[in-house]
């Protein structure tokens, strides 16, 4: 998903590779104790807490309850920082990392378009990273289901990686396409969706 979202967006030049390069830094690190955290929690106690998480997420983007973006973008180590936080949170959400990414690029003054397209590139270290952790620290479970790698799933691995494969490039072109301001109703929307379906 994250290839294919990426191609579209770095073809219309909106990628900030820099800033990708240094967040990836602590992206990597982020992402492996996220998994260890993810692991500590319970099932049920994980479900409600991503439910939540999506929930107060889309309340932040809906209402658009942000400090002014008046601040530019860290160096090195702000990024680095940002990106191991970053990458922890994503991993126990079991996300991308855009309702994080984002938000904190806006924060940091980056067009939204280029919040989007960069969160995007985001998303492809925060995937191998966290799920290489939750193979690693699933190989042995005993109570896991047939055709499981570790902690994930494959049947499921491959249903959704298969579709989102197909519509990652209609979504980068979309996010081009439309205004920032429905961008981020359209995402608060979803993740409210999302919420309210692992709360209930």
């Amino acid at each position: 998903t994250s290839v294919n979202a990426v191609r579209e967006h770095h073809r219309r030049g909106a990628v900030r590779w820099p800033i990708f390069m240094w967040m990836t830094v602590g992206i990597l690190v982020g992402a492996g104790f996220g998994a260890l955290t993810a692991e500590a929690i319970s099932g049920p106690n994980l479900q409600k807490l991503i439910g939540v998480f999506a929930l107060v997420i889309a309340a932040q983007l809906a209402l658009e309850v942000k400090p002014k973006a008046s601040r530019t973008v860290p160096g090195k180590l702000g990024l680095t920082v940002a990106g191991s936080v970053i990458g922890w949170a994503s991993a126990i959400f079991g996300i991308g990392g855009g309702s994080l990414t984002v938000p904190f690029l806006t924060w940091r003054s980056v067009p939204m378009q280029q919040a989007v397209a960069t969160s995007s590139a985001c998303g492809l270290p925060i995937a191998l990273a966290s799920a290489l952790s939750f193979m690693i620290l699933g190989w042995h479970d005993p109570l896991l289901p047939a055709h499981s790698l570790g902690f994930i799933y494959l049947p499921a691995l491959l249903g959704v990686a298969l579709t989102s494969m197909v519509f990652a490039r209609l979504g980068a072109r979309l996010a081009h396409r439309l205004s920032p301001k429905l961008l981020k109703r359209l995402f608060a929307a979803l993740l409210f969706c999302v919420g309210l379906n692992f709360l209930v």
